[in-house]
């Protein structure tokens, strides 16, 4: 080994392992080796011999290193061309010669703004294998244009380098994993914050009684990949079904993620999906992967999904048939392997008909339909369901041991309609805990009022001049639940969960209706301040 060679180990070796982030750590790596050999561009990528893809990782040029971490589909002539990369062996290929590289080469100048090489130039490439964990091989690769610019003593130093080489970019290739997975924890934890997980072992109640239909239908489609669509009312446990999908299918091992497509505001809608570029738009400091990149491996469930805008709606519609979007300010396609389930507590086939929903992907979504019967249907399950709510609420609240439910009390909870359906349930055993202080529960307050069916119900004549809009029976909904809660939006007792509602939901629906919050000071008959500065001037028009 010259003293050349031997610098050139030093500083590669250096070089390598000075930085994580792979894109610069690769850019310096081609400023050292371009003094040593022909060089335009490294690239590091990995392939998954099982599903016959090409994770391509990073690349680096003169002037700048980028992360692209894009999965691409190859044909079996082309991955055969390289499936048998052997550990540390390095290989010269020719673009003229190589239909694969051809094949790359065309996808990603489809997709960047200024390829390195034009359609007609050919290139030359020597490229290096190494094992990662079976079936993943990785690869590192050096390309220069013009035909037959690597020789044997290219292919010498590349062996030269080999060892910290391969020691580097396997340790690059982990921490980006690590990477990825932290971003997705993140984002779950986010969601896990504001509400408490389902029970610890994963059951379903009511799958031997008022879920039987429910389960079975679950046992039908979770091994299959095709979309399902849950639906019910609000509170039934439309997440509940979509996790026993998740737990059941091959997916298992991969991560689940839930999204409240209500709560997104809508601008901010294609960046939280998708994801963004790094400098896409003001405050994009990095880039961001969105919770269909988060999902890759998985399930996405998009709950409330009836609440999606149309612009939305076409975008989900094109990654339901293709698995390919763009993050906003993306100049190519990403590809994901994700399973989708959806759920919605409105009638879709209505908003259809009414131009609200889009009929193109009401069909795409309504592959396999699961109705997730109300609480009142199921009523057999109630003690059952009762009796978790009461454990799990007295240790979140710190009332343990729990308190047992009488027969009294389960006569008083199975007698009740439940219009809120489960959810309203774990509320008022909540509320039944807080008032008894975790010694008794009594539920006195629950009024059954039987549902009239609509052919039973007639209103008088007189009746239907003045009935109000829906617009204004929500609006006076809304402000009963704010006079129960004392003008409280959120958290225990507030009028998003007396209204079975996520909070952000809410406020958006209350601006919308133009609600405002006044609040009241108890002090020896005076009357508080408004809560909301912006509705001091409307004081006198109430």
């Amino acid at each position: 080994m010259t003293q050349d060679e031997s610098r050139l180990v030093r500083d590669i070796t250096q070089c390598l392992y000075s930085s994580l982030e792979i894109d610069k750590s690769l850019h310096e790596t081609l400023l050292l080796l371009k003094e040593f050999l022909p060089l335009d561009l490294v690239h590091v990528f990995v392939l998954d011999t099982s599903a016959q893809t090409m994770r391509y990782l990073a690349e680096a040029t003169v002037k700048r290193g980028r992360l692209i971490d894009e999965h691409i589909q190859l044909s079996w002539d082309h991955f055969k061309e390289i499936r048998d990369q052997a550990h540390g062996v390095v290989r010269i290929l020719e673009s003229a010669d190589s239909p694969m590289l051809r094949s790359i080469h065309a996808h990603f100048l489809s997709h960047v703004e200024k390829p390195l090489y034009s359609r007609k130039n050919d290139f030359s490439v020597v490229t290096m294998g190494f094992d990662i964990v079976p079936p993943l091989v990785g690869g590192f690769g050096m390309v220069v244009g013009g035909d037959h610019a690597y020789g044997a003593r290219d292919v010498a130093l590349m062996k030269l380098i080999r060892r910290p080489l391969i020691g580097a970019v396997l340790n690059l290739l982990h921490h980006r994993d690590l990477v990825c997975e932290n971003e997705r924890l993140s984002s779950e934890k986010k969601q896990l914050e504001h509400r408490l997980g389902h029970n610890g072992d994963g059951q379903v109640i009511g799958v031997d009684s008022g879920l039987r239909e429910v389960s079975a239908m679950v046992n039908q489609v979770a091994a299959l990949d095709s979309p399902v669509l849950i639906l019910g009312e609000t509170g039934t446990g439309k997440e509940v079904v979509a996790n026993a999908i998740h737990r059941a299918s091959g997916r298992s091992r991969g991560p689940m993620v839930r999204v409240n497509c209500g709560a997104i505001a809508e601008g901010l809608l294609d960046s939280e999906l998708f994801g963004h570029e790094k400098g896409a738009f003001t405050g994009a400091t990095r880039l961001k992967r969105g919770y269909f990149e988060q999902a890759d491996g998985g399930t996405i469930f998009l709950d409330e999904i009836g609440e999606l805008p149309p612009a939305a709606q076409v975008k989900l519609l094109r990654v339901l048939q293709t698995l390919e979007f763009n993050r906003v300010g993306g100049s190519w396609p990403v590809s994901v392997d994700v399973r989708v389930v959806v759920a919605t507590n409105r009638d879709l086939f209505a908003m259809v008909k009414e131009k609200r929903f889009r009929e193109d992907l009401w069909f795409r979504l309504n592959v396999f339909p699961i109705r997730v019967p109300p609480l009142r249907a199921r009523k057999q399950d109630i003690p059952e369901l009762a009796t978790c709510f009461v454990a799990r609420k007295s240790r979140e609240l710190n009332m343990e041991p729990a308190p047992g439910l009488t027969e009294s009390a389960v006569r008083q909870l199975t007698a009740y309609d439940w219009p809120g359906n489960i959810r309203e349930l774990q509320n008022v055993i909540e509320r039944a805990l807080i008032v008894g202080r975790g010694r008794h529960l009594s539920f006195d307050n629950l009024v059954w009022e039987p549902r009239a069916s609509l052919s039973e119900t007639r209103l008088p004549d007189n009746a239907v001049e003045g009935f109000p809009s829906m617009d204004e029976a929500v609006r006076n909904h809304i402000h009963a639940a704010l006079s129960l809660s004392r003008c409280k939006v959120e958290g225990p007792g507030g009028a998003a969960e007396l209204l079975g509602m996520n909070p952000s939901t809410l406020r958006s629906r209350m601006k919308k209706l133009g609600v405002g919050v006044r609040k009241k000071i108890d002090k020896a008959g005076e009357t508080g301040k408004t809560g909301d500065r912006g509705n001091r001037g409307n004081r006198g028009k109430r």
